[in-house]
């Protein structure tokens, strides 16, 4: 069989045989006697030009992983993120993104590897320049300098071999993690406007009568007024209706504007600028929800049933109506801040007759949390503040709204105020009837009757403090923390890993470099060119070849006489080769003058090293 192999100025054709190697010009006839020195000179050139940027253009690779890599860890540390049109143009492509990723992931982490596989070819080509070695462990060297897997290695150069392919696979791995975009969320400041009550002449009790009412707006906002407790009936009843719900579960219950935001639990009178008065807010990019602290009352309602009350109905005969008068309990002549509702029921609503309820305000810091993407307010009482309303002015007349709403909603036919509280404590029922504990008629008729009390007092200290900040323009500025949603880049673990990793990589190049004094003495000879083995075979003679020859003998033999042999020495391949015990011929590089190199026979158990050059003979 004959194989060609080209270039330029020369073509080399090496016969293969038990006996001869014999290589030869393409033209003897018209070629000058001294064309084969010329040629392999010619050959031998490209490695004469071994400059400083050839030896080192792999190690400056890791420059570029160095400052990605304490990038991330400063933007890790220091807490960078990334908003504004990266974000959406991450969130939007995220496929894109992810195919981005894998490339530059894949690009960083060959810049590990090529380091650590120069390194590895540069330390076994210095071994090579003085050790013998035999053709498994060329292989293996190989095999690690690319990197590749070698199915037909020994195992003891297999397993070597699949570290270094393994710890190819890892740096790519954590560099996809430690720049993937990730969504998190950061912390602003905003500023939001709440009702101040600095300036309270507006709340008071106004007439029933339309014409003689306060003041009040309707936008694309939604209704304000003044006049709570009749202009905002329909609200307030359905409130009332809802206060308790049917599995005891967190009531939510929406504003009474049109912003579509709902209350998570109670309001107890605060939140309403939120969607009136947090523009600013919400115009920030990426706004998910803020949350702020506001000045408000605590209202405590406590319902009881008071047998000993004088709130009684009267019946006038002649107009068909039913006068409610009388003393609550605890009443006096002279001025006083209790605050008392007694309701006096007919027939219809007899589980509600002598129930009365009293009220406790209590001046309260509340925190405020407000979620955008859903919606909801969430409110969490807070500390006792001073009064900021110490006339209690507000309160009073919240509590005079009962008195409004129980004559607007009396008809002769049904009172929709009591079915609202009824509507309640029928929920509480429910609620309660999985539950083994009894539940008499007086325990759900009152705590229905909190529950519903209790929302609707909440629920007009929201109407009063919506009507200050939109009807009224009585406002002050609160700072808020807003919350929004950013990217940040990689997560902690893989950022960290990636960062030591690089830097171990640095130290390996920094002390390899310092202990072969910057490879000074490596030899332009690299056994992963074919280029420099075939030449450098060609010059070594047939030392080789023979060794190759012998041992193939060797192995025919063996497979005569096996059958004869008690032992022989066994090695662990990982798949079988016919050609297994080539790998074992030791070999070894020998420097010429020049620059050139040949590769020859090495010593192996005390033999004489067997020398044998290449012939360039004249003759085809």
């Amino acid at each position: 069989m004959r194989q060609s192999f080209q270039h330029p100025n020369l073509v080399l054709r090496v016969r293969h045989s038990r006996d001869q190697c014999i290589s030869r010009r393409r033209d003897t006839r018209s070629a000058p006697p001294y064309r084969d020195s010329l040629l392999l000179h010619l050959l031998d050139s490209r490695v004469n030009r071994y400059q400083h940027w050839t030896k080192h253009n792999a190690f400056y690779g890791l420059a570029i992983t160095t400052v990605t890599s304490a990038l991330l860890l400063a933007a890790d540390s220091h807490h960078w993120t990334v908003a504004g049109h990266i974000f959406y143009v991450v969130t939007s492509h995220r496929a894109s993104v992810g195919l981005a990723v894998q490339l530059l992931s894949g690009i960083l982490g060959l810049l590990h590897v090529t380091a650590v596989c120069r390194l590895i070819n540069y330390a076994t080509r210095l071994r090579f320049n003085k050790s013998v070695v035999t053709l498994d462990v060329l292989r293996a060297w190989v095999d690690m300098s690319i990197p590749r897997l070698d199915w037909d290695l020994p195992l003891r150069f297999f397993f070597p071999v699949l570290i270094i392919v393994s710890f190819g696979l890892v740096p790519s791995a954590l560099w996809a993690g430690a720049i993937t975009p990730i969504l998190t969320g950061d912390t602003t400041v905003g500023t939001l406007q709440l009702p101040s009550y600095a300036n309270i002449f507006l709340i008071k009790e106004y007439p029933s009568e339309l014409t003689q009412g306060g003041p009040s707006l309707r936008n694309q906002q939604g209704f304000f007024t003044y006049n709570v407790g009749t202009q905002l009936i329909g609200d307030i009843l359905s409130s009332a209706a809802s206060a308790t719900t049917i599995d005891n579960s967190v009531r939510q219950h929406s504003k009474f504007d049109n912003t579509q935001f709902s209350y998570i639990g109670r309001s107890y009178g605060v939140g309403g600028s939120v969607g009136l008065g947090d523009q600013s807010i919400r115009a920030i990019p990426q706004a998910t929800g803020y949350s702020y602290e506001e000045s408000g009352y605590l209202a405590n309602v406590a319902c009881i049933y008071n047998s000993s009350s004088d709130f009684l109905l009267t019946s006038d005969r002649s107009q068909w109506m039913f006068i409610a008068g009388g003393n609550l309990p605890d009443s006096v002549e002279s001025p006083e801040y209790s605050n008392y509702v007694g309701h006096n029921m007919p027939q219809s609503y007899a589980f509600l007759n002598t129930t009365q309820c009293s009220f406790d305000f209590t001046p309260t810091l509340f925190n405020i949390s407000v979620n955008l993407p859903n919606r909801t307010i969430a409110v969490t009482p807070g500390p006792q503040i001073p009064d900021f309303n110490p006339d209690r002015n507000i309160t009073r007349t919240v509590v005079r709204q009962f008195e409004l709403l129980s004559n607007d909603l009396t008809n002769l036919y049904v009172s929709l105020l009591g079915a609202a509280f009824n509507s309640s404590i029928a929920a509480y029922n429910m609620s309660e009837s999985s539950s083994n504990k009894p539940i008499t008629e007086a325990d759900a008729t009152l705590a229905g009757l909190t529950n519903s009390i209790t929302a609707m007092v909440d629920d007009m200290l929201a109407a009063y403090s919506t009507a200050q900040l939109i009807v009224g323009g009585f406002s002050v500025p609160q700072t808020a923390s807003v919350q929004r949603s950013v990217l940040r880049f990689g997560l902690p673990a893989y950022i960290y890993s990636i960062f030591g990793l690089n830097l171990a990589v640095l130290l390996a190049v920094a002390l390899e470099a310092r202990r072969t004094e910057g490879w000074k003495r490596l030899s332009k000879f690299d056994y992963l060119d074919p280029r420099d083995l075939v030449v450098a075979a060609s010059r070594g003679g047939t030392g080789v070849a023979g060794a190759v020859e012998r041992m193939e003998g060797k192995s025919v033999r063996w497979e005569k006489e096996k059958k004869r042999e008690k032992k022989r020495e066994k090695k662990m391949w990982l798949f079988s080769n016919p050609d297994e015990g080539i790998g074992e011929v030791p070999v070894r590089l020998v420097a010429e003058e020049e620059g050139r190199f040949e590769i020859v026979l090495g010593r192996e158990r005390g033999d004489v090293e067997v020398e044998s050059k290449v012939n360039f003979s004249s003759r085809v």
